[in-house]
């Protein structure tokens, strides 16, 4: 099996990711042109009952088999790559079938008492099949991950969102005048059918790989499936644990919003809308430059746990440094244009929802919720869970007292005031744990002078850019797109320029070259 480069497959998740994300918005703006902001308000209340079900139930075991698999890779130990994935897909499997019998018996106080909203009764009943279903494709990207081969599931993901995106927009016409909650519920099964695409993909991929990677393996470091069982559970339990807490305070925080909105004088439905303009529209936005830094999270726990493996510490702490080089300058030039161009943005995504002046508010969070990920990753490569778990409840504590004390005086600022405070909470936190642990040097040259002078640039010059493109009269949607891209391209330039970015460092790190280090 060859040998490859974290930030490689990082920047094929990423590829990939970038075609699921934009797929995602044409789905997203058919479905909010669809059903309004009021009937995208009512879809994302239930999204956090299937994060918190989904994240605590796959997250860990996503993590234990993709460092596990990494690990004994870089001992050479291949005979229990496949033992380990077929262990975990045991586990996910009874425990997703389990917890989708409990939302079913349960599903009246969740719909009626939880989320308060009868009408999302249809949607959370079609989530139960989605469990066992996504929490065995967790397994299976959790061996490919840790075999540093993504593209099965860079495909996976495309396969999913097409089928979503295709089953929505078929049968959309016939469920949007049943009723709104029913229009809910199809963009639910749209997600069901995706989900189970997306497995089918994956288990194609891993049968047909199979039997060569059994014929070419010796029983060299055997293991057990108890003890691999043991090794998973020790590894995945921690992880599922800290997202089920976060998942937990994520609900609430969630719940809460479009309670105070109402606490603070708007009539539910106005709530609700506004809520949905926040969750559905405008975050979706801001965390859209993200799949870089999800992609380089995903890819850094292998790459720090083979690292560490062999006690190849120079290595690990290049890597975790370079990763957070990148996120600083990922950041830095997407809150330039976010801050330059709300309104731009919004009205050419979502035109008659005005969410202008929330995408400019939540432009300030996005280098930290960059940030946040990435040091995610580096902080499970480490093995820091426990950590994880305390810095993460600080950050919601924060975020839950600025829901219930400020969303009713400030309204949504309030909110995105507390995500701010949050997030710098927590990525202080995380950096100082990785420094105790690693002994990691902080580079504020090149993580934040270099690529900072960049987005103060920008931000200058970011009107004269727009102003350029306005020549040609191209009309709206051409002129601004390309606004935004022409930014996004002098923003990269003037990286390379200042040295926050090096050509020949990029290219070793994506293992086009020998890195000299």
């Amino acid at each position: 099996m060859a040998k490859k480069s974290f930030i490689g497959s990082a920047i094929i998740l990423m590829i990939a990711s970038f075609i699921v994300k934009i797929i995602g918005f044409i789905y997203r703006i058919y479905l909010s042109n669809l059903i309004g902001s009021e009937g995208m308000g009512l879809f994302q209340l239930i999204s956090p009952v299937y994060s918190l079900v989904i994240l605590t139930l796959t997250s860990g075991v996503s993590i234990a088999v993709s460092k596990m698999v990494a690990e004994e890779m870089a001992k050479g130990h291949r005979v229990n790559l496949r033992r380990i994935t077929g262990c975990a897909l045991a586990i996910v499997l009874l425990a997703g079938l389990a917890v989708s019998l409990l939302i079913l018996v349960f599903i009246n106080p969740i719909v009626n008492v939880i989320l308060k909203d009868s009408r999302t009764y249809y949607s959370m009943l079609l989530l139960i099949p989605c469990i066992p279903v996504i929490a065995a494709a967790s397994a299976l990207k959790g061996y490919f991950y840790g075999i540093q081969d993504v593209v099965p599931t860079a495909c996976s993901q495309v396969v999913e969102q097409v089928v979503k995106t295709v089953l929505v927009m078929a049968m959309a016409g016939y469920f949007v005048n049943v009723g709104l909650e029913y229009a809910c519920a199809l963009a639910t099964v749209g997600m069901a059918v995706g989900e189970i695409s997306n497995l089918l993909v994956l288990v194609v991929v891993y049968k047909f790989g199979k039997k060569g990677a059994s014929l070419s393996s010796s029983k060299k470091g055997f293991m057990r499936k108890r003890t691999i069982v043991k090794e998973i559970v020790k590894i995945s339990i921690p992880v599922s644990f800290n997202r089920f807490i976060t998942s937990i305070m994520s609900t609430v925080e969630f719940i809460l919003i479009p309670r105070m909105l109402v606490l603070g004088g708007m009539t539910y439905q106005s709530s609700i809308q506004e809520y949905g303009k926040l969750t559905g529209m405008a975050m979706p936005l801001i965390f859209f430059p993200s799949l870089v830094t999800s992609a380089l999270a995903t890819t850094l726990v292998p790459a720090i746990s083979e690292a560490m493996s062999v006690k190849s510490y120079k290595t690990v702490n290049y890597r975790m440094s370079k990763s957070i080089q990148l996120t600083f300058i990922l950041g830095f030039v997407f809150s330039a244009v976010f801050m330059l161009f709300p309104d731009t943005i919004g009205d050419l995504i979502y035109r008659k929802e005005n969410i202008g002046h929330i995408l400019y508010l939540l432009s300030f969070t996005g280098i930290f919720i960059y940030l946040q990920q990435t040091l995610l990753g580096i902080l499970n490569g480490l093995g820091k869970q426990g950590i994880l778990l305390r810095n993460s409840i600080v950050g919601y504590v924060i975020r839950i007292v600025f829901v219930i004390y400020c969303i009713p005086a400030y309204g949504i600022a309030g909110y995105i005031a507390g995500m701010v405070v949050s997030s710098i909470c927590i990525c202080i936190l995380d950096i100082s744990t990785v420094i105790k642990t690693t002994g990691m040097a902080l580079d504020f040259r090149n993580w934040i002078i270099k690529p900072g002078l960049v987005g103060i640039i920008m931000l200058l010059i970011g009107k004269y850019v727009q102003s350029f493109f306005t020549i040609f009269n191209l009309g709206t949607s051409w002129t601004v797109t390309l606004t935004i891209l022409g930014n996004i391209a002098v923003g990269f330039l003037l990286m390379f320029a200042f040295g926050a970015l090096d050509k020949d460092e990029m290219l070793a790190m994506m293992g086009f070259k020998r890195a000299h280090r």
